[in-house]
């Protein structure tokens, strides 16, 4: 291969690159596909395959970014970065075994590879692998799973059994890691249920309008007084069955000038959210003091529009109710960024029961942001 044809090829790389940054996913493709056609050499490029993998990943063609994403492997057996993002197109299957071992091999290739690392640690919290493919992550994971918790969840928690319990973790994972920094700050426990937020929010931020979907989904939020009893309605979260019917989140919310320590359970109508409400209060009444438990509707982003939006009320009819008109914006956003005949192909697994090292290394870094030290 000439250098002029190097060029050449890379030129047209860049441009599909730029295009996939800057345009609709559609468009994107489309130019990957014309700029291959100008320059056939491309299909040589591991890094072509990689970034039209990209492309039709995030255009929900699973089947065929794994194509791309193999095809690249398989021109360059140590593209780590190709099996990495395979092990992300597998994460959105139920195939997470081959989620799991693409980004072991990615981190055998590269072994600082951290993004590779960090993927592996929140994949241990929806999934158990066979024991022949044990790693350091996976020997950790199991430790932290297997520290007892002994705190009684029938009465009022304190905060020295929070304290020990993940002294207790810290221990042991900082004897086993030699980095603890992690790239995730909330924990978000799933059931199985696929909100797609993602396309929700580049909707609203595109044309300024809420999703429809957006209309049937309800929140309970729980706010405490401080940052111990953020710990404890974590533990609550995973210890105490009722919580685990649904996606919940732990999380400090840091949008204003005072953080917030907040806790989330979604819900998917007006009457299970109220429900959900009364039962929460019920729940923690017994186990914590100075809490808030309110129901609410959809994401902080749309009520600030919105006003009317977020209003709850206990006759469905008085809501706020989703205008026709905003139709015609979803659709314009799907016709985009959607192949034709393409249905919804992404799996939610359930977020396993008990504290995984995943769940730990967010918790170790809110003790860093509260300048705590365990």
């Amino acid at each position: 291969m000439s250098f002029s044809t190097d060029k050449n090829e890379q030129d047209q790389l860049n441009k599909i690159i730029i295009s996939y940054n800057t345009k609709s996913l559609k468009e994107a493709l489309l130019e990957a596909n014309y700029n291959r056609s100008k320059a056939p050499n491309l299909s040589n490029f591991p890094q072509f395959h990689n970034i039209v993998g990209l492309i039709n990943f995030r255009l929900n063609d699973l089947k065929q970014a794994i194509f791309d994403f193999e095809t690249a492997i398989k021109i360059n057996p140590n593209f780590h970065t190709a099996y990495y993002n395979l092990g992300l197109v597998y994460f959105n299957t139920k195939d997470l075994k081959k989620s799991y071992d693409c980004f072991v091999k990615a981190l055998t290739i590269k072994k600082d590879y951290k993004l590779a690392r960090d993927k592996i640690i929140e994949l241990l919290s929806f999934y158990k692998p066979d024991n022949y493919n044990e790693n350091q992550i996976l020997d950790l994971n199991k430790k932290i799973f297997n520290i007892p918790c002994k705190i009684d969840f029938t009465k009022k928690i304190s905060d020295s059994h929070m304290i020990n319990y993940f002294k207790k973790c810290k221990k042991i994972v900082s004897k086993n890691l030699a980095d603890l920094t992690y790239n995730k700050v909330q924990i978000f426990r799933k059931k199985s249920i696929f909100l797609n937020c993602e396309r929700h929010k580049s909707i609203f931020f595109k044309y300024n309008t809420i999703p429809e979907y957006c209309f049937g989904c309800f929140k309970v939020v729980v706010e405490t007084k401080n940052f111990f009893d953020l710990l404890k309605v974590s533990l609550i979260f995973d210890k105490i069955e009722f919580f685990n019917n649904f996606n919940r989140k732990n999380m400090i919310d840091k949008r204003t000038n005072e953080d917030v320590f907040k806790s989330i359970i979604y819900c998917t109508s007006l009457q299970q959210v109220l429900d959900v409400e009364k039962k929460t209060k019920k729940v923690f009444e017994t186990l914590l003091d100075n809490f808030t438990v309110e129901s609410k509707r959809g994401c902080h982003e749309y009520s600030i529009k919105y006003p009317e939006y977020k209003k709850i009320y206990k006759i469905e009819s008085e809501l706020m109710s989703f205008p026709k008109k905003w139709s015609n914006n979803e659709r314009k956003f799907d016709l985009e960024n959607n192949k034709e005949g393409i249905k919804d192909q992404i799996f939610v697994h359930d977020t396993q029961k008990g504290i995984s090292l995943h769940e730990f290394l967010i918790i170790n870094n809110w003790f860093k942001d509260q300048k705590i030290s365990i």
